[in-house]
């Protein structure tokens, strides 16, 4: 057979042992490059600037210039992945994977530090990401998924993004629930006693949004496979930030300030590395 070429978001299947592959929309290389700068150019006065992140413990600074490190890698993911004009499933997955480690960074960043030189920087980064996110996942839902005939992996990602989810949202409960019925407030928190940025974004929109894929996973849903990857390339991308930070400490003599969710992280971050690749070549070869 020749080639076959969907109308809207564009599948094109290829006759012969090469690739599926998905149209690379114009708009997402140029998103990735706006994105992309705006890190840069957000990281470096984070790296190099006298006191970016002002009246924020040190041990937080620290982690925060642990993170723009790692988001410098995310810039170049973001433009390396979206170079081609014609992309595997996985590829573009893994393109909004990274978006989805943007977004989160950045809307900490806006919310949860105190204002800066660069805040209009985090401004751009967080709609153009946010942009792009919403955009790719649109795209995402009308394309062709097959039923991914690997009940194993299926089953056990998607008990994994539960139960995750459920732990995650049991330890920030731990620590708000005391304060809610009358106990000391809870620690950490956020920038003059504003809640802590990250227990707004995971029980308002990641922890469901976890338990969600996971279900649809469970429930053979075809949507199931590729909004797995999204969310594991997000997790990869956020959990080495998280880590980066103690290493930034370690190498410069900073103090290590290892949150309860440390140790809990650090095995998901090896289940989840060890789950993307497995998704890729699963998907790679279904798609």
């Amino acid at each position: 057979m020749g080639s076959t070429q969907l109308t809207g978001p564009t599948v094109v299947h290829r006759a012969g042992p090469a690739r599926p592959a998905v149209t690379r929309a114009q708009a997402m290389l140029g998103a990735s490059i706006v994105v992309a700068l705006g890190i840069v150019a957000a990281s470096a006065y984070g790296l190099l600037a006298d006191d970016p992140y002002r009246d924020l413990p040190e041990a937080t600074v620290l982690g925060a210039r642990g993170q723009d490190v790692v988001s410098l890698v995310a810039a170049l993911l973001l433009v390396v992945l979206a170079l081609p004009a014609r992309l595997t499933p996985p590829r573009l997955l893994a393109w909004l994977g990274v978006l989805a480690y943007v977004v989160y960074s950045y809307a900490i960043y806006l919310t949860g530090v105190p204002m800066n030189r660069v805040f209009l920087v985090y401004v751009v980064i967080e709609s153009v990401a946010g942009a792009a996110l919403l955009a790719g996942l649109w795209r995402v839902t009308a394309m062709r998924w097959p039923n991914v005939p690997t009940p194993r992996l299926r089953r056990g990602t998607g008990w994994m993004l539960v139960v995750v989810a459920v732990l995650f949202a049991g330890l920030w409960l731990s620590t708000l629930l005391p304060f809610a019925l009358g106990g000391s407030p809870p620690d950490p928190e956020g920038v003059g006693g504003t809640p802590y940025p990250v227990f707004v974004l995971d029980l308002v929109v990641v922890l469901p949004a976890m338990a969600a894929v996971g279900v649809l996973l469970l429930r053979r849903h075809r949507l199931g496979p590729p909004l797995a990857m999204v969310a594991l390339v997000k997790i990869v991308t956020l959990f080495v930030a998280l880590w980066a930070g103690p290493a930034y400490a370690l190498a410069t003599g900073g103090p290590v300030d290892l949150g309860p969710d440390a140790g809990p992280s650090l095995l998901l971050l090896a289940a989840s590395g060890w789950l993307v690749t497995a998704w890729w070549r699963t998907l790679e070869e279904e798609t």
